[in-house]
């Protein structure tokens, strides 16, 4: 009885995720927050010494000069463990395969149901770098420098799993530069030639002082320009959306998700503007250039 009792999860405390559903060990280093215990059948590759089965290599971002992307990262020796009343610590450390410079580092808490099973259940308690995603270079040039520190914040926030002041940041964000999105989707349609009816629609939105009206307005894919939608979706309609109810109407597990959503669609947004702006630039310095060697050839053909 004893034995069946401690398989059942501990309920969540504040500021943690209690497991929705089960995941893997890579899973839990690569893709979930601090202080979210999760479920794992294959925690365990020796249930009776506390050994952790964790991956040879997982597929993680490198922020490294030399990389700048998801890249390979395999699991170095030295990996550490520490036993405190049937509780395990252990450290482990990756280091990318491709700059052979950066590393992560992770620790965790690991709880095994039984010493006969490969199954428990495990929380991520550190990671450096901290856990987030990658920021683009565009994004505070997009929310503002006003804004940066509230950026960091929910950051610093979603790492340690507090969904319920992720979420406040993030709204406190997206209320502070709504218009500010609009006018700079109107920057790019401009600068990326859009047709002149998207245009006007952009700055008919633009002039609109109510945001729930503007997206209204600009609801319709078609009035955003492709280069800027989100698998097809609106990116405006995605953040008011995600944003638009009060905290006192969400648990911190909704909070924390939906904060880590509206992180991914900003992040998103600035990035496709970047990309976006990047390639008009490098055609547009293409394009004279090709045309100024012609205007020179035929100077040249004309003497002679």
């Amino acid at each position: 009885m004893a034995e069946q009792k401690s398989k059942s999860p501990a309920p969540a405390t504040a500021g943690s995720v209690e497991a929705a559903k089960e995941v893997t060990l890579e899973q839990l280093l690569c893709d979930i927050s601090l202080n979210s215990p999760q479920i794992i059948s294959s925690l365990f590759s020796q249930p009776e010494f506390g050994s952790l089965d964790l991956p040879d290599e997982i597929r993680v971002h490198c922020d490294h000069e030399k990389c700048g992307g998801i890249r390979r990262h395999v699991r170095q020796t030295g990996s550490g463990c520490l036993e405190i009343n049937n509780i395990f610590f252990v450290f482990a450390w990756y280091a990318c395969t491709n700059c052979r410079s950066a590393v992560k580092v992770f620790g965790l808490r690991a709880e095994r149901y039984r010493t006969d099973s490969k199954e428990g259940r495990c929380t991520k308690i550190y990671q450096e770098p901290p856990f987030g995603q990658p920021i683009p270079k565009r994004l505070f040039e997009l929310i503002g420098e006003d804004n940066r520190k509230h950026f960091l914040q929910a950051r610093r926030a979603i790492a340690r799993g507090l969904g319920i002041g992720a979420y406040a940041y993030y709204r406190r964000i997206v209320e502070n530069t709504k218009f500010a999105l609009v006018d700079s989707i109107l920057d790019v349609a401009q600068k990326t030639k859009a047709e002149p009816a998207q245009i006007e629609l952009l700055k008919k939105a633009q002039s609109e002082r109510q945001f729930s009206r503007a997206v209204g307005m600009l609801s319709d894919v078609g009035a955003i320009p492709p280069v800027l939608l989100i698998n097809g979706h609106n990116p405006l309609t995605l953040l008011h959306d995600l944003l638009s109810d009060g905290i006192h109407a969400l648990d911190d597990r909704e909070c924390l998700k939906r904060a880590q959503e509206a992180e991914i669609i900003l992040c998103e947004i600035a990035d496709k503007m970047q990309v976006a702006l990047t390639e008009r630039k490098a055609v547009t310095d293409a394009l004279s250039s090709i045309l100024n060697r012609i205007a020179k050839k035929d100077v040249e053909t004309q003497k002679e």
